[in-house]
């Protein structure tokens, strides 16, 4: 057999986090949680191409501009380039291409007649409304809240998502004739045995809204983060001569932490059980917390508030480890003598986030033993017909894994709407119309390419990883990033490895000794496999890894 050129499929599909007919991919496309084409985004990024950069993410990801500002990038802890130099700065390009890009229309498939209800206004509901109603079914959102969005919209601060940005990714969902329905809360003003009668099928992706308030002695003195956050947003109260104790480590918490930081607080301090060096927060927020001179109190366990003349008192044990059990227990062990109490005026607590299901009524779907909806991998529950995304499913999480369940989730709906037999591969045509077909094992197969097979690595030049600029305006709540320029971009997307990818650099064809290669507009095939004696010099020759074989090989006499 001759060797195999690996090439990115020409239309984005919408299933998996894998292209279909792909042989092999990269580290960061594998490990995104929201399945974004990472490769064809730098591809189209470097030659300038912003809304075809645009048009590839949205055909998996209708949130690209929140994505790109918010997503703790897990792709890019798993870069190759981070083993040559630095790796990619792969939001930054993601958050270009959804600001610069413009936004081309997807066509919807043909009305299928279907109709889909779906609980939740969040990424994962607006993101399963987006792929149904591109797939030809008609879509009413019900949201409780007065704006749809979800937390992007109601919890994360201007400084870090503008709204601006949010509102118009969610009109774009709406120009697919998507109906939303705000104010309208399930169980109160239309019961969920209605709701059902009215959909062909309906999916719960309402989120984990309900607050989880520490079981401490004081707790009734406790400020729900959310609420801090909510408020903060509206009123902008000052917060000058204040101290600020915040329990929890995660994102809300820093969130919580910048906050107050911008209303001028005196002084911002972080109590967790994480350690300083393991928040659940991307290294830049956690830099970011050091130059805003807010404390992290790490390894620590509150046990208790009391209240004085003064203000708070929150006292605290070290913690040696924790962890959860199944049902989502804390189980901490933790030291007995008690840490110096921490003084403060305004205790806020950011300990999680619980789902709320009290619109469910016999007819619920099964639960988790930790009170989320077990949900199969496209979302199907107990309930035939009744799917569920996001949070409701997978426990809180990241937007990026919102997204990602809310795809799988449509796909899922499709499937069963029209009584497909198996799960089908789903894509982009060149219409801009989805498409399904057969399920491709060959995607589920795909071959991770890791730094060590890309043996002509020193084709690409070293360079440093562009940094983007950090705003100086005087607004307080004004965006802290304010992204590339497009020549910043561009210089970036450019350091890309595009492992397992072909980038079309020629090597291979001027390695090969018996000439049987020829460069196409495709790439590189082979013009004369049975001359082919598999030297591998196209191999090593492969500036991104791209080239394997099949066995077994045909060898030449």
């Amino acid at each position: 057999m001759p060797p195999v050129f690996s090439k990115p499929l020409i239309h984005p599909v919408l299933q998996g986090n894998v292209f279909s007919r792909q042989h092999r991919t990269s580290p960061c496309e594998l490990r995104c949680p929201a399945g974004n084409p990472i490769q064809k985004l730098h591809e189209c990024v470097e030659k300038g191409e912003f809304s075809e950069a645009l048009r590839w993410l949205r055909a998996r990801n209708p949130f690209p501009g929140v994505t790109g500002r918010v997503c703790p990038h897990p792709c890019e802890g798993v870069c190759n380039r981070a083993e040559y130099d630095e790796p990619i700065a792969i939001h930054s390009l993601e958050r270009l291409a959804a600001d610069r890009g413009g936004r081309g229309a997807f066509l919807p498939a043909p009305a299928t007649g279907k109709s889909v209800g779906i609980i939740g206004g969040g990424p994962a509901g607006l993101t399963c409304a987006w792929f149904c109603a591109l797939s030809g079914h008609s879509v009413t959102v019900y949201e409780a809240a007065p704006v749809a969005g979800g937390i992007p919209r109601q919890g994360i601060p201007d400084f870090r998502l503008p709204k601006d940005v949010v509102d118009r990714e969610v009109a774009a969902v709406m120009e697919l004739g998507v109906r939303i329905h705000t104010n309208v809360r399930v169980g109160q003003d239309i019961s969920w045995k209605e709701l059902r009668s009215r959909h062909h099928a309906c999916v719960i992706a309402a989120g984990a809204w309900k607050e989880r308030i520490l079981n401490i002695p004081g707790k009734e003195y406790l400020r729900p983060a959310l609420s801090f956050l909510k408020e903060a947003e509206l009123s902008r109260e000052p917060l000058e001569g204040k101290k600020v104790l915040i329990l929890g480590g995660g994102g809300v918490a820093l969130d919580c932490a910048f906050t107050a930081r911008r209303l001028k607080a005196e002084s911002v301090a972080l109590l967790c059980l994480e350690k300083e060096d393991a928040l659940h927060a991307p290294a830049e927020e956690i830099e970011q917390a050091r130059e805003e001179r807010i404390a992290l109190l790490g390894s620590r366990l509150a046990q208790g508030i009391e209240k004085d003349e003064e203000g708070y008192l929150v006292g605290s044990v070290p913690v040696r480890s924790f962890s959860f059990s199944e049902s989502g227990a804390l189980e901490v062990d933790a030291e007995a003598t008690p840490l110096p109490p921490v003084r403060a005026d305004i205790v806020i607590a950011a300990s999680g986030l619980m789902p709320a299901f009290t619109f469910l009524d016999e007819d619920a779907p099964e639960k988790t033993p930790r009170g989320f909806i077990q949900a199969g991998e496209y979302g199907e529950s107990s309930q035939p017909g009744v799917f569920a995304a996001g949070d409701a499913a997978i426990g809180p999480s990241t937007v990026a894994e919102a997204i990602g369940s809310g795809r799988r989730c449509a796909v899922g709906i499709h499937s069963f709407l029209m009584e497909m037999k198996e799960i089908p591969d789903a894509f982009i045509d060149a219409c801009g119309q989805v498409a399904f077909a057969e399920a491709s094992a060959q995607a589920k197969a795909a071959h991770k390419v890791v730094f060590g097979e890309i043996y002509n690595v020193v084709y690409h030049e070293h360079g440093p990883r562009v940094k983007s600029r950090q705003g100086g305006t005087s607004l307080p709540f004004a965006e802290i990033d304010e992204g590339f320029s497009e020549e910043e971009g561009v210089r970036e997307s450019a350091r890309c490895l595009h492992c397992g990818h072909c980038s079309h650099c020629g090597s291979c064809v001027e390695a090969c000794p018996g000439h049987i290669l020829t460069l196409t507009d495709d790439g590189p095939v082979v013009s004369y496999p049975d001359e082919c004696w598999h030297c591998g010099c196209c191999r090593l020759a492969c500036s991104t890894g791209s080239i394997s074989y099949e066995f077994p090989l045909n060898m030449l006499v």
